[in-house]
């Protein structure tokens, strides 16, 4: 039946609100390669870490999968929204061979300048994440807590890398809407989810640290830290509803924003 006549509890119970499961949906899997590197000597450290990975699901998290009509469920199938295929970090901390007891200036005034210097650094490279071409306004689509998906009228989608007002990130016009006249048989757009690759992201954070001993029971150290030392911006993803104004525009960033540099000093006795 339709209306209350088409809920059970609501017959037994008097419930007037739709009661929601959330529950596995469909599989998740992972597959990835995984490597490291690390360089230890005289309490410096550099390491390198690489991930080449591929995580599909139905839904993330399990929840709301946008197509809930169950006989099109492999519909949902896609990248995870938080897949990202390429992900690199360096990273090192190098006490320089100077002062007391290092290599070079151990003693007198070149000691004092020269010794208790830190350098230390980390630096991400990450390939961006899916965007989720949809069509905000189903029409006449008659599939109850499920949304549309536009059509994929090319066989592939150019990445046009564009950012700001007017340059899309990809092609849109491999995308069109699904208008289904009155009367025509219901389906979905041919669109896949997850199937473009938003922006990738970049970063680099460093530190120089000096350390300077008071007594033998208490150290100084003075601190400049620098946050997205290159000062590159990072963007988000674009608009992903072929219904909206910005379809395919990048309209924010994403991560720490501009250059940050920060002083700081820590007394430890």
């Amino acid at each position: 039946g339709t209306g209350t006549a088409g809920r059970p509890l609501f017959q037994k119970f008097g419930y007037t609100q739709d009661i929601n499961s959330i529950q596995p949906y469909q599989d998740t899997t992972y597959d990835s390669l995984q490597a490291t590197l690390i360089r230890r000597w005289a309490g410096s450290i550099f390491g390198f870490v690489y991930t080449y990975s591929k995580a599909i699901n139905y839904a993330d998290n399990d929840a709301n999968p946008r197509i809930q009509y169950l006989p099109e469920a492999q519909h949902n199938k896609g990248l995870a929204g938080y897949d990202r295929r390429n992900n690199i970090q360096i990273y090192g901390v190098i006490d320089l061979p100077f002062g007391k007891g290092k290599r070079w200036a151990d003693t007198g005034w070149a000691n004092h300048l020269l010794g208790g210097w830190q350098v230390n650094a980390i630096a991400s490279k990450m390939s961006g994440t899916p965007i989720n071409i949809v069509q905000g306004n189903g029409f006449n689509l008659n599939a109850g807590g499920s949304g549309q998906y536009p059509d994929q009228v090319k066989p592939t989608v150019v990445i046009l890398g564009g950012h700001g007002p007017g340059l899309p990130w990809f092609d849109r016009s491999a995308f069109a809407i699904v208008n289904i006249p009155a009367g025509q048989p219901q389906r979905f757009g041919t669109a896949s989810r997850n199937y473009v690759i938003g922006p990738g992201f970049f970063n680099i954070d460093a530190g120089l640290f000096k350390t300077i001993p008071i007594r033998e029971w208490m150290k100084l150290q003075l601190r400049v830290e620098v946050l997205n030392l290159t000062n590159h911006p990072n963007y988000g993803n674009p608009n992903g509803d072929i219904n909206n104004a910005n379809f395919g525009i990048i309209t924010s960033t994403i991560g720490i924003g501009e250059r940050n540099t920060r002083f700081a000093a820590r007394l430890t006795f």
